[in-house]
């Protein structure tokens, strides 16, 4: 059987910013995020890729930690400036720290790169790195979003300032482990005409909308709001795109009395 676990991001931190300008919309997920700080809040990034949120957090005078697993991104982001950032290289299920922060967040898609029997623990964790009325916002890809999208194999073009990539994905299936496979060759002209060419994979694990809020309520999170995107649209109905969910930590005795609860059932 195919081993579908884990991701490889290793490619120029400056293409991926070509690349995720095309996917993402910065300034809606910076009003977003700012919308949900006290000021001069503090803030963890997990899975910041080249730092882009937390660099325009940053200029709105917040401060952070970014983590993620791809060196070459982490070397673009501390090149592109870094007072007031501080980066570690590690996945988001492995990273710990004495720090707590005003706001914890996961964009993305990170939270389906994860090991899907690791979520529990790494909720929880995220739970305990909340100071006193901190928030949590996880964006997610979710079963139907999953179905909708699914495309076995795609090309796509990504331009900006005289660099040119061309993006050939293939995607599979493993249905016994609720798991997306994405594969990828990267190939990059640059201006001057130089051609490069990357490799990289990723899995993605299958979440369901009840699967995700369950997760949270077990790790000691409620949710308190929910969206389809970073402008606050209604979730569609359709399942197209994915879904944002904000938390924050259940209250002491609230979490008690859940527990007893949980207790006496069982």
């Amino acid at each position: 059987m195919t081993d579908l676990t884990g991701t490889s991001f290793e490619f120029p931190g400056e293409y991926y910013e070509i690349m995720r300008k095309d996917f993402r919309n910065l300034d809606a997920e910076t009003e977003f995020l700012a919308s949900l700080l006290p000021d001069a809040g503090t803030v963890l990034d997990l899975g910041c890729g080249t730092g882009s949120n937390l660099r325009a957090l940053r200029e709105r005078g917040h401060r952070g930690t970014g983590v993620d697993q791809s060196a070459a991104f982490l070397e673009y982001a501390r090149a592109a400036g870094d007072e007031g950032i501080s980066y570690v290289e590690a996945r988001a299920e492995e990273y710990r720290t004495d720090e707590r922060y005003d706001l914890v967040y996961s964009l993305f898609m990170t939270l389906n790169y994860l090991d899907r029997g690791r979520l529990p623990a790494v909720l929880r964790s995220v739970r305990e790195l909340l100071n006193p009325g901190g928030q949590v916002v996880l964006e997610f890809g979710h079963l139907l979003n999953f179905v909708d999208s699914f495309q076995p194999n795609s090309v796509g073009h990504h331009r900006r300032d005289g660099v040119l990539i061309t993006r050939l994905a293939r995607q599979f299936i493993n249905a016994h482990a609720a798991n997306w496979r994405n594969e990828e060759t990267l190939l990059v002209r640059t201006a001057d005409g130089t051609v490069a060419m990357y490799d990289n994979f990723f899995d993605q694990a299958v979440l369901t909308g009840p699967e995700v809020r369950e997760l949270l309520a077990a790790a000691g999170l409620t949710i308190t709001a929910e969206y389809g995107g970073f402008r606050k649209e209604p979730a569609p109905f359709h399942g197209r795109g994915p879904l944002v969910i904000v938390a924050t930590a259940t209250p002491a005795d609230t979490a008690s009395d859940t527990a007893q609860q949980e207790e006496n059932q069982a």
